[in-house]
């Protein structure tokens, strides 16, 4: 593992998520309850309407010292927030004490987070017709993101709202595919401060799964992100998937695997 860039990954998911709810905290009266701690590179955030570890959060791995982690923990203990570490083998342990304060791996929270420089990555063209998702078709982007994860209806107010914060953050960026008119799959990408480019949530109709709608849309954001001037790209997958699969298909390479642990009450 090369320990430089997967810290630089390990930020720039962290800074994609948090810009998310960033924008839930913008919107007047701010009625999902979102806030956001400690600084922004190496911090936390919290939703009050939505208990998801996606929306609730504290970046483990960025430097800080396990004392500053644990305040952020146990300030946001209300939220019971998960936090993000760099698992040092594929043996990672279900418990860890950090300065004092026991924490619980999550289950099914472990993830592979994958890494290319962009100029090592020769991405084909699409022959698709990809769209950019405006405010405008922000609702169809989102409604086919709840029904692909079947998510609870909710929560896809929260989703929508967060990822118009990113739309409007002028960071991120929101892809759509169409076939006769229908949306069928889409994908998000978010340019972190530190030219890396994270490949963000991925999705596509149960009906249109094995299509090639997954990989022609990473294809399509290596190229959007090289265009933009990122230097090095990361995504997040499930070790064993074909999502995992399709990016390194498509250039990108396992660098190390995050889990998320969970104070222990």
């Amino acid at each position: 593992m090369d320990h430089r860039r997967a810290l630089a990954l390990e930020y720039a998911e962290h800074q994609y998520l948090r810009t998310r709810v960033q924008g839930l905290a913008n919107l007047p009266g701010n009625p999902h309850g979102a806030s956001l701690h400690g600084e922004p590179g190496c911090g936390a955030f919290v939703v009050a309407g939505n208990p998801s570890p996606m929306m609730n959060r504290v970046h483990g791995d960025c430097g800080q010292q396990a004392g500053s982690l644990v305040d952020l923990i146990q300030t946001c203990a209300a939220y019971a927030p998960a936090i993000a570490l760099i698992a040092e083998s594929v043996k990672v342990a279900p418990a860890l004490d950090l300065q004092g304060q026991p924490l619980q791996r999550l289950k099914g929270w472990t993830h592979g987070q994958l890494f290319a420089p962009l100029a090592e990555i020769v991405a084909p063209p699409s022959l698709l017709d990809i769209e950019p998702v405006s405010d405008s078709t922000l609702e169809d982007f989102c409604a086919l993101h709840g029904e692909s994860f079947n998510t609870p209806a909710a929560a896809r107010t929260i989703n929508q709202a967060a990822f118009g914060g990113l739309l409007n953050e002028g960071r991120g960026y929101l892809y759509l595919v169409r076939e006769q008119g229908m949306a069928v799959a889409g994908a998000a990408l978010f340019l972190a401060d530190n030219d890396v480019a994270y490949l963000g949530t991925a999705f596509t109709t149960k009906a249109a799964r094995g299509q090639g709608y997954h990989r022609a849309l990473i294809v399509h954001r290596l190229q959007q992100a090289a265009a933009l001037g990122a230097q090095s790209v990361g995504a997040t997958a499930l070790v064993n998937s074909q999502s995992r699969r399709n990016l390194e298909h498509c250039g990108l390479r396992l660098s190390h695997l995050q889990t998320l642990y969970r104070a222990v009450p």
